[in-house]
């Protein structure tokens, strides 16, 4: 899978989006920035993960990676 940013405001990016459309084997995702979180929350999250790891409720990284 290859993830392409097109910018869709100007003349070429509409005509390259309308012949990317076209082709069968493409799939275009829109992208919601709604989605996208602050970085109060995510180092939010991550602080609450690391406490998470320090009280054996999860797995740490390096674990995960070597079981497979």
């Amino acid at each position: 899978m290859t993830q392409i940013k097109i910018k869709e405001d100007t003349k070429e990016g509409k005509a390259l989006l309308a012949f990317i459309r076209t082709l069968p084997f493409v799939e275009i995702i829109a992208e919601d920035s709604d989605t996208k979180i602050s970085t109060d929350e995510f180092l939010s999250d991550f602080k609450e993960s690391l406490k998470e790891v320090k009280n054996k409720k999860a797995k740490p990284l390096k674990d995960l990676f070597s079981d497979q």
